[in-house]
């Protein structure tokens, strides 16, 4: 398997948390789930197709802010409401995202995100995505130590359940069932950069960069 390493950037970005309907709240980090959705927008997945991954997911934003867009709701029967509400964005995100699949998956990724014409999102529709740096990196390498993350990360617990931070349950892939989706998840921890994170030992890419691998 081939390792994808990719450095984006973004003005403003919503990540909106399920069930956030009266204000729309964003994750500070996109979950698993939007960067599948991503990278199999990318590879030109067909409906219902998936091509397994593994995430790494890091990254850091300047602040955050909230504006007021008008949200339509349908009620059936050709009526439509609507109503205003608060959405909370992201200002200038940069993310640093690892991706591990299976080197025809990683190559198809690369030549079209190297080749490709169109825009990237990640989020909402209009949330653009700027491609600063992709490549193809070598095995990564466990260090032991002290370890102190550069970037604020989602940490999976299955690595150091000890670790001090914020405890999110992220939708990773999912399966339909009786029409609906039926989401996997993961338990992680969204700790900030520069923190004390109390991991003892951690995957380290050739660039110096942490790797937190989420299965």
């Amino acid at each position: 398997m081939k390792i994808l390493k990719i450095k984006l950037f973004q003005e403003t970005a919503c990540y909106k948390k399920p069930f956030a309907f009266k204000v729309a709240e964003t994750y500070p980090l996109p979950p698993y789930s939007t960067v599948i959705g991503m990278f199999h927008k990318i590879i030109g997945a067909k409906s219902g197709e998936y091509f397994p991954m593994n995430l790494s997911i890091q990254g850091e934003y300047e602040s955050i802010f909230s504006n007021y867009q008008n949200l339509r709701m349908y009620k059936g029967k050709g009526q439509v409401t609507a109503m205003p509400r608060n959405v909370h964005q992201l200002l200038n995100v940069n993310l640093v995202i690892h991706m591990k699949a299976e080197d025809s998956v990683v190559d198809k990724i690369y030549n079209n995100i190297i080749q490709g014409k169109e825009t990237f999102t990640l989020g909402r529709n209009e949330d653009l995505v700027r491609v600063d740096d992709i490549k193809i990196i070598g095995e990564p390498q466990m260090v032991e130590g002290n370890i102190i993350n550069r970037y604020d990360a989602y940490i999976p617990v299955h690595l150091e359940d000890e670790i001090t931070g914020i405890n999110y349950r992220l939708n990773t892939t999912y399966i339909i069932e009786e029409d609906l989706r039926k989401w996997d998840k993961v338990d992680v921890k969204y700790v900030e950069k520069h923190s004390q994170q109390g991991l003892e030992e951690v995957l380290q890419d050739e660039e110096g960069d942490y790797i937190f691998w989420y299965q």
